[in-house]
């Protein structure tokens, strides 16, 4: 039997009682249908999950009690991080869920010409809290202990010029190397990240490839087939965890 898991940003001890916040608990009540007395799983985003029970007082208030530890860290053998181009409603939303789900430790939303050519750019400080929902319901789904990061939207220069010095940098580019030419590099230690760069519907333009290689940027090439952009992420985050995190 699968037992419900609940995001809660607190510090986490056996015995400690927690009052849940009214989203927490109409989420645990209305959606996952507990009721009170309900064994699950509580974590922090930090690493830690541990055992629960539900107490439901009325309608609107409620609280767990903290059991022993339930899980070890989930922390992702090497940080690996997305520069997603954003793309429109459930394609940006599929993307960060599956990003979530392979493992990602950070998520950086970029602002390119198709995506605001695509009408990506739309309410975008709106689609950020939409997004960030997103990133804690896959996180509570998969299994997850930690949250990944996710980044307030910028421009593509300005992600490019954000990005810290160390690590691999890939781009998602239908001429750029295969996946079997990729096997010989190696970043310098396992604390430093892997990048992987995929535009929005459409893909980058010539240009934005350019300064993505003048970045130091890599082509990863995924097959001789045309890619949704959330498709070109899960594929290039499959390559990479497979090359050089925890799915190899």
């Amino acid at each position: 039997m699968r037992v419900p898991r609940l995001l809660i940003e607190s510090e986490l001890s056996d015995g400690r009682v927690l009052d849940l916040p009214a989203d927490t608990l109409r989420h645990a009540v209305s959606v996952l249908r507990l009721r009170d007395g309900a064994p699950c799983r509580v974590f922090d985003g930090a690493g830690r999950e541990h055992h629960a029970v539900l107490t439901v007082s009325g309608r609107r208030a409620g609280s767990l009690r903290v059991g022993p530890v339930a899980a070890e860290p989930t922390t992702p053998a090497r940080p690996i991080r997305l520069l997603q181009g954003i793309a429109r409603g459930d394609h940006m939303d599929l993307a960060i869920q599956k990003a979530v789900e392979l493992g990602v430790a950070e998520i950086w939303p970029v602002l390119s010409a198709r995506s605001v050519s695509g009408g990506g750019h739309r309410r975008v400080e709106k689609r950020y809290r939409h997004w960030e929902g997103v990133l804690r319901a896959a996180t509570e789904q998969c299994g997850r202990n930690e949250l990944a990061s996710l980044d307030p939207p910028r421009e593509l220069r300005a992600v490019l010029e954000a990005l810290p010095v160390r690590g691999l940098r890939a781009v998602a580019d239908p001429a750029g190397d295969p996946p079997e030419a990729w096997r010989g590099a190696q970043p310098d230690s396992r604390d430093d990240p892997v990048t992987l760069l995929v535009g929005p519907e459409g893909g980058l333009e010539p240009e934005e490839i350019a300064l993505a290689r003048g970045a130091g940027f890599r082509g990863l090439r995924l097959g001789p087939r045309v890619l949704r952009t959330e498709t070109a992420s899960i594929a290039g985050l499959t390559v990479l965890q497979t090359l050089f995190g925890d799915l190899g």
